[in-house]
């Protein structure tokens, strides 16, 4: 078990990523007044089919071709914490059109690990993969905030110090 639920959702954004998803949705609503804690991840990458995830939910299988041993204990150790945490868990995986990921728990169950910094997690899923967007939503009671790391990255052209020099000069005789 990870000692927080931010590694949880790194490891599972990045297996995202090693699927081909160019879109990453996260979502963490924390319900004090439900006590409850839900954490969503949901992408659009490859997909898996029936015995993929049955297998990968077994705790000792891994889709990545690149281990010697398969290790893939992420989705099983947060069907474990949340199942420990009086939650559900669950996958949907569609071949071809992604995945989703949904764990719940009780908000103030002594076992359940802190949130951790969902900060890094999303920071480190970025700058894993540049062009695909990962995105934040997160809520806690009244509070909101949501992220997009492709948010304004295509409104403007970047300027760069050539680009600004050229500006600069363009108006001025040499």
């Amino acid at each position: 078990m990870f000692d927080q639920l931010s590694l949880n959702i790194l490891d599972i954004g990045m297996n995202s990523l090693a699927a081909g998803a160019t879109v990453v949705r996260i979502t963490v609503i924390e319900d004090a007044l439900h006590d409850q804690l839900l954490i969503r991840i949901r992408d659009n990458g490859r997909g898996m089919d029936e015995a993929t995830l049955r297998n990968v939910l077994a705790k000792n299988a891994s889709t990545k071709a690149s281990r010697k041993k398969p290790i893939g204990l992420g989705l099983a150790l947060l069907r474990q914490t949340s199942e420990m945490c009086d939650g559900a868990f669950h996958v949907q995986s569609v071949p071809g059109k992604g995945t989703g990921v949904t764990a719940s728990m009780r908000l103030s169950h002594v076992d359940r690990p802190p949130l951790g910094d969902l900060n890094a997690t999303v920071f480190a899923l970025s700058a894993a993969n540049l062009d695909a967007d990962i995105q934040l939503h997160y809520r806690s009671g009244d509070q909101e905030f949501s992220f997009s790391s492709q948010e304004g990255k295509h409104d403007e052209p970047r300027r760069t110090q050539e680009t600004q020099g050229k500006s600069a000069t363009a108006g001025h005789p040499a």
